[in-house]
């Protein structure tokens, strides 16, 4: 070995080490994500490799090394299909280790046999273990992590040919009795800690991407959550205004309308079937009103057993067409929940020109008031104004109550 490269040996497996240590604490902080152990395995062991790479030719810590430096891109890869479990890479981790525990018996009796060829086959299964590992990388399918994928298969590249290096550039008095230059291990070393220096920070990266992603996902979650009424999955009353006056912010004056209606009874259906059977008919309403939606449409939970639907670019005989369809799809339904007949009462308003979400809700409530008082199970239409409302005659919908 050079003197140079025996200098740079302490320095490259600190270095190593120090991005070991990184990838652990950043692992301890953030929460361990799939295949970071093994990750932090190969990180760490060609760490170990590298410093111990300076053993005599024929010691154990000579086999040692060369293990060490032979296992830490097939270890990666093994981390690397963990992390990638949703877009395998090509082949399989059995497989990889299989490869692993190969390679390093070949290694091992070579070493004992003949021991003045270890080196070179040391070096030139490290090489194929580096090739192999870049290529699955290489083969990965497409997707946002392709970038670190690439730096890293680029890197093994690199790596796999510095025994090649070491013969371009050995001096004609360091070949031994074999033909070859005498050993390549050193050299090896501090490539293997440059390179898992470079993978550590790499895997950093993905790491901190995944997180981020993680976290951005979590925050959608709560969004939702926060924004959805978690028994009918309809917006909440917020979120109905919020969606609401986002719409007709884009609509021209008057061209939408307004429904609100409400389960007639349900009370008595809490008080005679148990909340649970109240739960169900909610659950029913909220699915038959979804399946009669448009896709610009907004529909929401006002609370209790209310809701409110606005349809955009519609008038009110349109509304009252949607409305028996509800009804129809809620009682088709209700034999299948174990729930007496329902039946719904609507109040349904044309928005008058600027009318702002809130104001046109007051009205569908006023119209609604007036279906109760018409008989329920039957929708009524208001015009004129919140102060002066001109209530329409109530149209039947669907089969009476039981």
């Amino acid at each position: 070995m050079s003197a140079p490269v025996l200098d740079a040996l302490p320095a490259a497996a600190a270095t190593a080490a120090v991005a070991a240590a990184s990838l652990t604490g950043f692992g301890l902080r953030h929460g361990a994500q799939r295949g970071w152990r093994w990750w932090l395995a190969a990180v760490w062991l060609g760490a170990l490799g590298t410093a111990v790479a300076t053993a005599e030719p024929l010691s154990l810590l000579r086999f040692i090394a060369e293990a060490l430096l032979l296992q830490w891109p097939l270890t990666l890869l093994i981390g690397l299909r963990r992390f990638h479990a949703r877009d395998a890479l090509p082949g399989h981790a059995r497989f990889d280790f299989a490869v692993l525990m190969a390679a390093t018996l070949a290694l091992g009796a070579t070493l004992a046999a003949a021991p003045a060829h270890a080196p070179w086959l040391g070096a030139a299964l490290g090489s194929l273990a580096l090739l192999y590992a870049a290529t699955l990388a290489l083969r990965a399918p497409a997707g946002h992590e392709m970038p670190a994928l690439h730096v890293l298969a680029g890197t093994q590249c690199l790596l796999a040919g510095v025994p090649l290096l070491v013969v371009a550039f050995a001096p004609v008095d360091a070949l031994g009795d074999t033909g070859f230059a005498t050993d390549p291990l050193a050299l090896r070393a501090v490539a293997a800690a440059l390179g898992l220096t470079v993978t550590a920070f790499v895997l950093l990266a993905m790491l901190g991407q995944r997180t981020e992603q993680q976290l951005r996902e979590s925050r959608q979650r709560l969004r939702r959550l926060a924004n959805l009424d978690a028994l009918t999955q309809l917006p909440n009353r917020r979120h109905f205004h919020d969606l609401a006056v986002s719409a007709l912010r884009h609509d021209p004056p008057g061209s939408a309308v307004m429904l609100m209606f409400d389960v007639d009874h349900f009370k008595r259906i809490n008080d005679n079937f148990g909340h649970a059977a109240g739960d169900r008919a909610l659950t029913l309403v909220a699915g038959s009103l979804l399946e009669q939606l448009r896709a610009d449409d907004v529909p929401g939970r006002l609370g209790g057993d209310e809701f409110a639907l606005l349809l955009r670019g519609a008038g009110v005989p349109v509304a009252i067409g949607v409305a028996e369809r509800i009804v129809q799809a809620m009682q088709r339904r209700t034999a299948e929940q174990r729930l007496p007949r329902l039946t719904l009462s609507f109040g349904v308003v044309q928005l008058l020109g600027r009318e702002q979400v809130d104001e046109a809700l007051r009205r569908a409530d006023q119209a609604l008031f007036e279906a109760k008082r018409q008989g329920r199970g039957c929708a009524v239409t208001a015009e004129g104004d919140e102060a002066h409302p001109v209530f329409g005659e109530s149209q039947r919908l669907g089969l009476a109550a039981a």
